[in-house]
């Protein structure tokens, strides 16, 4: 049985982050902690396609209506496929495109579906790149996709590997008209997210570092609210949301709302509407996880 401890604490956003959690520690031993039971979540369908033998990120279009993207794992083709949100498959297209470990996915505001091929739990990779496809109408063939690739190095990794492996990464997402990235580190309890300020296609990406946050369980997927103010986060045993404060690029700042989970191996996460989440695991089981059973951290 797994217990996670909750502390809800409001401290004035004018604080920096790191007073913040002096505070949070200092009230933690004031306060009486509760044990919060881990909550089982059954599956209200699961994707039809038996193609996809690793479900490893989810993304609901913006151009087609009830559309959902989602693709492979390393290892298991380079299509993507339209599915709807009972799992029913409406397409599988063929991308052509090399499958390192393609990890999450996520759309633009300007019809574009990111895929991330930056699976890298070694920490040795010098070829980690995003793809970006100009979304395909699922319900005609699509002979030919306009495709970019951008490749890109974190600016602060500078050994491969390096002492701790803080630089996988399995979370990607658009918010407030750029791309962004979470990693999974293996070398401790954080995640640290990285934005991109440009993309160019000839020349290598680095994106720039924002924050870090201390929050346990490893990352596996992330995506931002259609206006970009909240910011959804998967984790092997949990599930975030951020609310992006008015005056910051930091979500870690905002106010934080949490949930633990047990819905086997997930790995892909997406805003199904404005209070709800679509989760899905490895196996294709789909999952809905309402806003407000998260509770406040």
């Amino acid at each position: 049985m797994q217990y996670e401890t909750i502390i809800a604490i409001r401290m004035p956003t004018s604080l920096s982050i790191g007073i913040r959690r002096i505070a949070s520690y200092l009230s933690a031993l004031l306060l009486t902690t509760l044990p919060l039971q881990a909550s089982k979540l059954s599956p209200f369908a699961q994707i039809e396609a038996l193609e996809i033998r690793e479900c490893s990120g989810i993304a609901k279009s913006r151009q087609y209506e009830s559309v959902y993207w989602t693709h492979n794992d390393s290892g298991s083709g380079s299509a993507i496929y339209a599915i709807r949100s009972n799992g029913e498959l409406i397409a599988a297209i063929d991308t052509h495109l090399p499958n390192i470990d393609w990890e999450d996915a996520t759309v633009d505001s300007s019809g574009g579906l990111f895929l991330a091929d930056t699976g890298n739990f070694e920490n040795t990779r010098r070829d980690l790149v995003i793809h970006r496809i100009s979304e395909p109408n699922p319900s005609v063939p699509n002979d030919s996709l306009e495709i970019s690739s951008y490749p890109f190095v974190y600016p602060d990794q500078t050994a491969f590997p390096p002492m701790k492996r803080q630089f996988d990464c399995e979370a990607l997402f658009w918010a407030q008209g750029r791309l962004h990235l979470l990693t999974k580190s293996l070398g401790d309890t954080y995640t640290r997210l990285y934005r991109f300020d440009a993309l160019h296609e000839n020349r290598i990406n680095r994106p720039s570092f924002v924050a870090r946050f201390d929050i346990g369980p490893r990352v596996t997927a992330a995506e931002a609210s259609m206006d970009g103010n909240r910011l959804a986060i998967l984790t092997t045993r949990s599930v975030w949301v951020f609310d992006k404060p008015d005056d910051s690029s930091d979500f870690f700042q905002g106010p934080a709302f949490t949930r633990s989970i047990q819905a086997g191996q997930c790995e892909a996460i997406c805003w199904e509407d404005e209070s709800t989440l679509l989760v899905a695991n490895e196996g294709r089981d789909l999952y809905r996880i309402p806003i407000d059973t998260l509770i406040e951290y």
